[in-house]
């Protein structure tokens, strides 16, 4: 490998190269040209004695030492932006760096627009990167610094880990209008009996526990149809069936405006969700996370009237 000094431009051309896994792309992603890209990766290629990308075919696949590359890249280029941001305050209107957030469907679907809007009048340079959630590696993804935050319905969160409530809601039911099985009066033990939709984030069960540990307490269990990942196609689903869906009201909201669906309270009290804002211990008083868990209080206190409180009190504590 030949000897070079590394700045982070180069290690944000060579995240961009690998994950887009073609020069004009990767170089439309950074605002470059198509020749300046080619020859960044040409110097690369020499940096790692390594060719990165392979063409087969109409494609460029990665090499097995580029595959390696690309999650500690990212975590340098986190920790460079970090230092850069850092030393002298953090500068929303000019700083380039990108925040990772752990989301699922449910809150991507109620906070990223508004985010987003944020950011674009706040933040011009700065990039929202939203993966999925793996709610077994949570502690781990954290400590390597590979995200910055997550925002979920988590009970228990790992320790390492620091939370703050950010707004409450309630499990509803949702079905297609005009469902048979809805028509009259629902007794507990009918409800248990319709044909129901269970949602499971990354094999994970907290938004189906609300309700089965509530039947359970009953010696109730529901008869569950079919289990999915998220709650993205439900809606699709629901529409085409005499399925029911339990799932946070925000979200249903969001569906009964653009399908015709409604929603209904299933007959037995569940308990609220309360969403939790969670970071790690070691970002807690850097000030480019600072400013990030500002702008997601922010825009939950404007969706919830519930977050002014708690927004004053996390920003006195932060």
């Amino acid at each position: 490998m030949v000897g070079v000094d590394y700045s982070l431009k180069d290690l944000r051309a060579l995240e961009a190269l690998l994950r887009e896994r073609h020069v004009s792309q990767a170089a439309a992603r950074l605002g470059m040209s198509q020749p300046a890209m080619s020859m960044t990766l040409k110097r690369l290629r020499d940096v790692f004695d390594d060719p990165l990308l392979i063409r087969q075919g109409n494609k460029h696949v990665l090499t097995d030492l580029a595959r390696g590359l690309r999650e500690r890249v990212q975590i340098l280029i986190r920790e460079m932006e970090g230092l850069v941001d850092d030393s002298g305050g953090f500068d929303p209107r000019h700083s380039r760096r990108t925040f990772t957030l752990i989301l699922t469907d449910y809150i991507d679907a109620i906070l990223i627009p508004s985010l987003q809007q944020r950011f674009r009048e706040l933040a011009p340079h700065v990039k929202l990167r939203v993966v999925g959630p793996d709610p077994f590696r949570l502690a781990r993804v954290f400590g390597e610094g590979s995200v910055d935050l997550t925002v979920s319905y988590f009970p228990d969160a790992p320790g390492d880990l620091i939370s703050r409530r950010v707004f409450s809601d309630r499990m509803v039911c949702l079905a297609r209008r005009g469902n048979p099985a809805i028509a009259g009066p629902l007794t507990l033990a009918g409800f248990c009996d319709l044909d129901h939709v269970a949602i499971e984030p990354a094999e994970a069960t907290m938004y189906r526990a609300v309700l089965d540990e509530a039947l359970a307490k009953m010696n109730l269990i529901r008869r569950v149809a079919i289990s999915k990942p998220d709650f993205v196609g439900v809606p699709f689903l629901l529409e085409r069936s005499d399925l029911v869906a339990t799932m946070p009201e925000r979200l249903a909201k969001l569906f009964t405006a653009r399908f015709d669906l409604i929603t209904f309270s299933p007959p037995i009290d569940l308990p609220p969700l309360d969403i939790q804002m969670m970071w790690h211990k070691s970002t807690h008083l850097s000030p480019a996370h600072v400013w990030l868990r500002e702008q997601v209080l922010e825009v939950c206190r404007r969706q919830s009237p519930d977050a002014d409180d708690m927004a004053s009190q996390s920003a006195g504590q932060d």
